[in-house]
Formats: C-alpha cells, structure tokens, sequence
C-alpha cells in the first residue's frame, strides 16, 4: 500500500468526503489534499535541497493533517509535537531536528524555542493554504526514508525520536486494515490520543488507508466526560481507538454502553495492558462489538499482534494474550532473558541521529520463515519486554525487564522523571515506583531523599515537587504522589532497593 496515492485517489475520487472533524474544525478529503499542495510547494521552494525532517506543533487542528502530507509530499518526514509538551521539552525536540522552520498550527503562544528556526505560524499558514497552487509530487518520502519521527520518554532525561520508514508505514497499513476481520471503505475513526503518540497512527492512517473519517477528541473535551461522551454519540463512531485506561474512565459512565452508542464496532486497543476487568465489562456492555487486543511498541510501527477477546478468552486462566504477529513479522524469545524481539518488515530504522541507543537495540536478524531465502536479512527490535507462547502457539506479555513502564498508553522511562527531580534543589536522591493492578501500571510514586531544608517535609513540599516536575515534563510523567524518606534504601550493589520501595507502595 502507498498511503500517498491512496490519499490523492480517494481526494479525486471522491473530494466531498469528510476526512477529519474535531472542535478545531472539518476537512474534506478534496481540501486536504489542495491545501497540503499549496504547503508542499511553500515547502520545497523554502528548503530547497533540503530533505531534513520538519517539526509540526499543535493538538487537534483539521491542518495538522494538512501539515503531515505536505512534509511527507515535499520530501520531509514530520516530527508531530503536541501541545500538552511543556516548553523545555518542545525546545529540545526543535533542536534534536534542528531543521530552518517549524509549522505551528495552533496556540503559538505556547511554543518558545530558539529564534534561530523560523516558526511558519497561523498568520502565514493561513496565507499559505489560501493559494491555489498545485504541487507534482516528484520525490514524495518513499521506501527506506523516514515518513515521522514520535520522540519518546529517555532514560538519560533526553527524549529520542523513533524513525519510521515510508516502507514500514505501509507494510503496517496492508495489514491494520484487516484487523477486526476487515475494515470497510468509508467507517468512522476515534482519534483519543494526541498526534505526537503512535497510538494515533493506527486511527489517523488506518483511517487514511480506507477512505475514512477520522472523529478526534482534543484535550479539554476530555477532561468533561458528559460533554465527550455526548459529542462520540453523536458522531456515529464504529471503530474505537484507544488506550484501555480511556475505555475504563467511559465505563465509570452508566451510559457507557451499546444502548447509547449502538454504533461501535469495533474497540482496537493498544499502548498498555489490556485487563480482563475490562474486556469483561466491555464484553458485557457492548455484546456485538469485538474487543481486539494489539501489543507493539513504537519502534515496531505501533503495533505487531492481534487477537480477538471473545468471552471464552477471557474465561481462561491468566492474563489476557496479545495475539499472533502480524505477517511479515516474527516475535522470537531470547532463551536467556525471555525478551521479545520484533523481526519484521516494519521495525524502525532507529534513533534519529542517535547511533549509540540505535546500536543498543536495533540489530539485523537472519529472515528465516519471513523470506524464501531464511538468509537473508531483516530489522529487528529488542522490546525490553518479556514474553512466551503457550502450548496454542498465542504471545503473552510477561512484563518488562528494565525500567521502563506504560501509563495510560504512554511510555515513560522512570529514569527520565528521576533524572528530572534531582535537578530539583533540595532533591538528593529520587526514585519512582510504579503501582501496579493485574500487570497493567495504574500511577507512579516519587521516592526523594531532601537536602537540607530547602523543601519542607509536608502537603507543601510534596506539592513544590509536582509542580516543578510540570515546568520539564508531560502532565502524564509526573508521579501522582511524592513520598519523603530519610534515606534511599540500596541493594548490595549500591543501587535503589526498588523492591523495598514497591512494599512502601
């Protein structure tokens, strides 16, 4: 699948046909792919021998979209950065990519980065997108060049940016478009998560990839739960994309069921554990919908496997698989740690401009099954994560093996937030330990040594903490409570003692 020419086919075929709706605003295929002409051109002209990625920053505007194409079109990959970023953050990514402009779409206000990159803001955009230029698409981003960059949580308190080839994109694409035994031509998407986290992939191109509409929630319409759910009724949803933790605040809803949202096909879960609590309540909420179940990090093009979580799944012992990989990928176990390692054809090409992290975990594998030649060579992916196949032949997720957990869906190194805090003055040591329910991480809790009297050891001292952690990290890395201990308990090799820290949890 060439997810280019099918957005440019479904535009000439069919121009009419809604391609996104939020709050933001409304967009038809025939607009998206004229403004993103008119970009494109802008684009060329201004970086002209120039096919470095660019960084996009907003949240749930319709030309975020507009944006993406007109990067990928130019012969850019795009970088997306959302809004819920605080500036320090934004700052760094801009200087990671490090290219002449930035697209801001919305709340430019909000961004500050170094005057040195030229922001292409709502004021030129606007003017940009107004003009009927056309655009002939002579070297759009295709094969091994990187269609995005999503920059993810590091364990040196640095983020880093997942490359995803065009070639992976669409090796991805050729099979989201069967989950749930096939998605139809012309459905209706929800868009939950924020552009800048691959859970979005899977709704915003698979979406793409069969002609469909894309319904996208932005971030105040989900902190009013009535008004959300009002708004998702009301948009005919069929195909639900979210993480579980989204679907379990809905099911604290009495309304939250097939009643009221008889429409819903399909709810495609990603970017944590799945829990039985919550298929089960889904299952007996939702009868005639499937709950489908995928497990993939970003490095892997959001997700490999898939399985079907009917009520006789859930009724075994254990916790609930994640399926079988996809074609085209295999998840071999390491014998000696149980780790899951992705070999297939849409692994990532690695860290943009990070070759040291890149070799740490990105490596070529031999194809075996995957080719007609088992010699030859294929990406493949150290999740981090352990696994098995039971005697069936199904994947189960056994945990992690470093410290990196998922909260939310999102994938935080606990590494990064303790990096973060000891920069804070009066912090001598930290640790965060996350509290866990049935696998699945349910908050984070700071462990901080104090230095001196500089942070009082009460509701203010706690709170001095939280509210200096949101001055450098996402709303969601930031641990839910903060505990003072005298001292940092250790192993005999020196390190935080995190299984004494998790009894203190």
């Amino acid at each position: 699948m060439d997810i280019i020419a099918k957005i440019k086919s479904t535009a000439i075929e069919t121009p009419d046909r809604l391609v996104f709706s939020s709050r933001d605003g409304k967009m038809t295929y025939g607009e998206l792919w004229k403004k993103s002409s008119a970009l494109a051109s802008y684009i060329s002209n201004r970086l002209e021998g120039n096919r470095e990625p660019i960084m996009v920053y907003g949240h749930k505007h319709p030309d975020m979209l507009v944006a993406f194409l007109a990067c990928v079109r130019s012969g850019h990959a795009y970088c997306p950065v959302d809004i819920g970023n605080p500036r320090e953050r934004v700052s760094d990514i801009a200087s990671a990519i490090d290219n002449e402009i930035v697209i801001v779409v919305q709340h430019e206000e909000m961004i500050d980065i170094d005057d040195k990159y030229e922001i292409v803001g709502r004021e030129k955009l606007d003017t940009i997108l107004e003009s009927d230029t056309s655009y002939d698409d002579n070297e759009p981003v295709s094969g091994d060049e990187t269609y995005y960059i999503i920059f993810t949580s590091g364990s040196t308190g640095k983020p880093k940016g997942v490359k995803i080839p065009a070639d992976a994109l669409n090796n991805y694409l050729k099979w989201s478009v069967t989950l749930s035994g096939g998605i139809p031509e012309a459905t209706r998407f929800l868009n939950q998560a924020p552009f800048s986290f691959d859970l979005s992939v899977m709704d915003l191109y698979t979406g793409l990839a069969t002609g469909s509409t894309i319904i996208a929630l932005d971030k105040g319409l989900q902190q009013d739960m009535p008004e959300m759910l009002k708004y998702i009724a009301s948009s005919d949803i069929e195909y639900w994309v979210s993480t579980p933790s989204f679907s379990d605040m809905c099911l604290g809803e009495a309304d939250f069921s097939e009643e009221n949202f008889g429409s819903i096909k399909a709810f495609l879960f990603c970017g944590e554990v799945l829990t039985k609590d919550t298929a089960k309540q889904l299952r007996a909420r939702f009868p005639h919908a499937k709950v489908i179940n995928t497990y993939g990090p970003t490095e892997s093009t959001v997700c490999v496997t898939e399985v079907d979580i009917t009520d006789e799944v859930i009724a075994r012992e254990g916790a609930l698989p994640i399926g079988l990989p996809k074609p085209g990928t295999e998840i071999r176990i390491d014998p000696e740690n149980s780790e899951m390692i992705i070999v297939g054809d849409s692994v990532s090409s690695g860290y943009y401009k990070d070759k040291e992290r890149t070799d740490k975990v990105f490596f070529m594998a031999e194809a075996g099954s995957l080719s007609e030649n088992p010699k030859d060579m294929v990406r493949a992916y150290r999740t981090g994560d352990t696994g098995h196949y039971d005697e069936s032949g199904m994947l189960f997720c056994d945990g992690r093996i470093d410290h990196q957990v998922k909260l939310h869906g999102y994938r935080i190194e606990l590494g990064d937030i303790e990096s973060t805090l000891t920069k804070i003055e009066g912090v001598a040591a930290a640790a965060v330990i996350p509290k866990r329910h049935e696998g699945k991480v349910e908050s984070l809790t700071a462990f901080v040594v104090r230095e001196g009297n500089i942070i009082a050891d009460d509701y203010s001292g706690r709170k001095y903490v939280r509210e200096t952690l949101k001055a450098f990290l996402p709303s969601y890395m930031v641990p839910k409570r903060v505990k003072f201990i005298d001292k940092m308990p250790l192993t005999n090799n020196g390190k935080a003692d995190r299984k004494k820290l998790e009894e203190l949890v």
